[in-house]
Formats: structure tokens, C-alpha cells, sequence
């Protein structure tokens, strides 16, 4: 995975104190490897699931344009299938964290593109991929670093993109369908707005 650019804590004004500001890197830095971890399908299972388990809440939801599941063991037997089924490594732009007041809770946002490599002999589609991990923060009893835990994981991209790079039936979406649906929406338009004319006669 390549890091070409990331929004950070030294990059959100100076107005946040040292802590604040230190936190905020910390996380971003737990939240690139684990970014990592999901979207790199040559990260053995095992490997994924020892690293990734510590940081799913047991209400942890994950939702894409395709699908939704919901708690723990559910989360974890699908990120193992995709390892499993899929070929794919993702390039991170931008990452972000944000912090709600008193720390307890907050939102990492990823931009980046995921590379598709299924068919890589033929092509590895980049799919233009939006992150958005919610997460609490548990602090241990014992003191030390702040323990995130992610309770939503949302994955959004263009259904429109993904079908388009399926050889044959995209050719059949970008050539056929897409300019017949603009045509027959442009001319559905016009009907309506000479409909709504006559009846204001």
C-alpha cells in the first residue's frame, strides 16, 4: 500500500493542545496499518485476524454499495473471505481523524483508490474508494495509550465505477445503457415540463 498524502494533526492548526495533537497522530498512524491490513488481500488470514480482532467492538457494523453485516465474528469471517476470494491493495491520499469532545469518540476518514487486481494479466482497475471508520476510545484501568475499538466501518465507492470495469458487461453499461437511460430521462424531462405548461394554462 502507498501513502501519497495524509491530512494530520500537524496539519489541523496549532490551536490543539501537545496531547491532543499527539493522540491525534497516534491514531492515524493505528488507523493507516489497519487500513492496511483490510485492503491488502496478500495479508495471510491468520495474520489479519490476530492484528485486526483487538480493534472490533462487538457491535461493529460494515457497509459498502453491495452489502451490510453486523458484530463481531460476522466482521471477521468477512474480511477473512475477501482475503480469501479477492485480489486487492489500496493507495491512501488522504487520512484524517477527527475527535469528538472529551476524547471518548471520533471518525477516521480514508481517501484513496482501491486496485483491483483480480484480473490483473488483463488490468487492475483503480476504484476510487472513500473510508469511514467510527470508533470509541477505551482508556485501560492500568493507564497507558487510549485503546480505539470500531463500531462502524463504511466502504464507498461508485456501483456505476464497478460495474463499468466487469469486461463485456461494462462495455454493454457505458456504451448502451448509460447514454440510453441520459436520452430517455432528457425526453421523460421534457414531457413533464410540457405536461406541467398545459395544466398551468
Amino acid at each position: 500500500m502507498k501513502t501519497t498524502a495524509s491530512t494530520s494533526g500537524r496539519e489541523q492548526g496549532q490551536s490543539k493542545s501537545g496531547g491532543e495533537r499527539e493522540l491525534i497522530l497516534k491514531l492515524e498512524e493505528r488507523f493507516r496499518h489497519l487500513t492496511h491490513l483490510l485492503y491488502d488481500t496478500r495479508i495471510p488470514e491468520h495474520v489479519l485476524d490476530e492484528e485486526l480482532a483487538p480493534y472490533l467492538a462487538e457491535d461493529i457494523r460494515f457497509i459498502d454499495p453491495w452489502q451490510t453485516g453486523a458484530g463481531r465474528e460476522t466482521y471477521r469471517r468477512g474480511a477473512a473471505g475477501f482475503h480469501c476470494m479477492f485480489r486487492f491493495d489500496f493507495d491512501i491520499f488522504q487520512l484524517n481523524v477527527q475527535l469528538e469532545p472529551g476524547h471518548e469518540k471520533g471518525r477516521v476518514l480514508v481517501d484513496g483508490t482501491m486496485n483491483l487486481r483480480q484480473f490483473d494479466w488483463l488490468y487492475v482497475y483503480p476504484l476510487r474508494t472513500f473510508l469511514a471508520y467510527d470508533f470509541s476510545l477505551e482508556r485501560p484501568y492500568t493507564g497507558g495509550e487510549p485503546h480505539p475499538l470500531i463500531h462502524r466501518h463504511e466502504e464507498m465507492w461508485s456501483l456505476g465505477d464497478m460495474i463499468e470495469a466487469v469486461p463485456g458487461v461494462g462495455w454493454v453499461y457505458k456504451t448502451l445503457f448509460r447514454p440510453g437511460f441520459s436520452y430517455g430521462f432528457l425526453a421523460a424531462s421534457a414531457l413533464c415540463r410540457r405536461n406541467k405548461q398545459r395544466s398551468a394554462v
